[in-house]
């Protein structure tokens, strides 16, 4: 069987909770579409209601190319949310999201921090959700955490942290990750955030060096024949 692989790109304000700018959508998005759109390979992004409200047209452009999902509203964590709470971030992302792609639907959501509990996946159905991408291979548990009783939505764990794309040997790293494989990245990452009041391994090898990395990874990915998939592809 081909090996398939799924590039997704969460997108938020810069490096939540640290900062509050918008530097990875004004200048690390322009870069990161333009090596995708390069290399000819179609990726999700999951977009918070926030960042879609203040760069609609960002969006819209996206979506011409590529599958937009949602990653609610605010970015806030869902696991210190009410179910009232979670219910608006879900349906207000969905529908800002939505009327800007001129979807009636969107198909994959997946919360912040990769964190989302169980008791919420019923807000997900409601809303026309397929997919959830919120969890992750390389947390404790993850395998206890996948299975959900009566509820068809199809959750599909992303396979290992966005800074591994920037620390040295990464990319031979991700090549040995077993199939598929699903990786995620931020715009921000694209953006020199060295001298940011930021954590170290969020700062490392920011900027060029990581559209570089990138670039050699769809390479690595294209030489051994895998098949980019966006998230709704799963659903095939």
């Amino acid at each position: 069987m081909r090996k398939t692989v799924s590039l997704t790109i969460d997108i938020e304000h810069d490096c939540p909770p640290y900062l509050k700018t918008y530097r990875g959508i004004e200048k690390g998005l322009p870069g990161l579409c333009s090596v995708l759109d390069g290399f000819g390979v179609k990726a999700t992004f999951f977009v918070t209601g926030d960042v879609a409200s203040k760069y609609p047209e960002e969006i819209k452009k996206i979506a011409q190319h590529h599958e937009i999902g949602s990653h609610g509203y605010s970015h806030k964590r869902f696991d210190r949310m009410n179910f009232a709470e979670a219910a608006y971030e879900i349906e207000k992302s969905t529908e800002i999201l939505c009327r800007l792609t001129g979807k009636e639907k969107l198909d994959s959501f997946r919360a912040p921090n990769l964190v989302f509990p169980e008791r919420f996946l019923y807000l997900l159905k409601d809303n026309g959700y397929s997919i959830d991408s919120s969890i992750a291979k390389y947390k404790p548990g993850w395998v206890l955490r996948r299975a959900v009783s009566n509820i068809d939505i199809l959750r599909v764990p992303v396979s290992a942290t966005s800074s591994l794309l920037r620390f040295p040997f990464g990319n031979q790293l991700i090549r040995r990750l077993s199939h598929p494989v699903v990786l995620f990245f931020h715009p921000w990452e694209f953006v020199g955030m060295q001298h940011e009041p930021i954590r170290c391994d969020c700062r490392i090898n920011t900027g060029a060096k990581a559209l570089s990395n990138l670039e050699k990874l769809i390479e690595m990915f294209k030489s051994d024949n895998y098949r980019f998939c966006k998230m709704s592809d799963f659903l095939k």
